[in-house]
């Protein structure tokens, strides 16, 4: 009897070639070379992804990147009707329960984060993320991981098009403090805010990785500041941290170990403090 759940060869093959293009436009040859397929067979998958605008083709350099068709399935992750929130639930619910706080999940989109799935506090003072809410990518915890470890080609190229205008009165609008404290957040593995999106409102966050090494949202703790000092904040570190690890994994992360991110991984038994 043969085996449902085995994987269909072409398949996976579109899926690795989609894949390759989150880095950018690429050449045929640099996808066959990533892909480890032939150029041939990399055409003719090219050709059928670029049916549904999955991918297109640069008319002037003939370089292929993901196309507009790509944008849908995007937006349903962005607006909490992907998988993410669904993969990472039982993650997200376990840090809500031994935090007893709120937690959420946010994903970069553009110059701004999203929440894509959120489980609110059991105490009835709670401050609790709207599933689809997008907010400044330069504000918060959240955000501060989402630049921290975005590529710095990428990270450089969002600083082009965001305006740092303060969102409240301890929002860093100041581009030269706001990646010192980004280069902190990498070396650490962890990013802390209080009241820099929302007045009284504290968060720590960490990161979620793909499978291919990408930054791909950033899982976080969120509460009243009353509640969320420094010796609350160094007992919530490694429980956030250790969250962004085990949904990295369910992504696929680790089977890409020569990837890692030492910052991340070391972060749950780093003694800093929180400041």
């Amino acid at each position: 009897m043969a085996d449902d759940t085995s994987p269909v060869r072409a398949v996976t093959r579109a899926m690795d070639v989609l894949l390759s293009l989150e880095d950018g436009p690429q050449s045929l040859a640099k996808i066959a070379d990533a892909t480890s397929l032939t150029k041939p067979t990399a055409h003719r998958l090219l050709a059928t992804l670029s049916r549904n605008q999955l991918v297109i083709q640069n008319p002037w350099t003939s370089d292929y990147m993901l196309g507009p068709g790509c944008l849908g399935i995007a937006n349903a992750v962005l607006t909490g009707l992907g998988g993410l929130g669904l993969m990472s639930q039982d993650i997200l619910e376990g840090l809500a329960k031994a935090s007893q706080e709120s937690v959420a999940l946010h994903v970069p989109a553009g110059t701004q984060r999203v929440c894509v799935a959120q489980v609110p506090s059991p105490q009835p003072v709670r401050y609790t993320a709207d599933v689809g809410a997008a907010k400044p990518m330069y504000t918060g915890a959240m955000g501060k991981i989402l630049l921290a470890f975005a590529h710095e080609q990428d990270r450089r190229e969002l600083f082009t098009r965001l305006t740092l205008t303060p969102v409240t009165p301890l929002t860093i609008v100041d581009q030269a403090e706001l990646e010192l404290q980004l280069a902190e957040v990498r070396k650490q593995g962890y990013a802390v805010s209080r009241g820099e999106q929302a007045d009284g409102v504290a968060s720590i966050s960490a990161p979620v990785f793909a499978a291919s090494g990408h930054v791909m949202a950033a899982v976080s703790i969120l509460g009243p500041s009353t509640r969320m000092g420094d010796d609350t904040m160094t007992k919530l570190r490694p429980l956030v941290v250790r969250a962004g690890q085990e949904i990295s994994r369910l992504l696929g992360y680790e089977k890409n170990p020569r990837r890692r991110r030492a910052a991340a991984a070391s972060a749950a038994s780093n003694g800093d403090g929180a400041e």
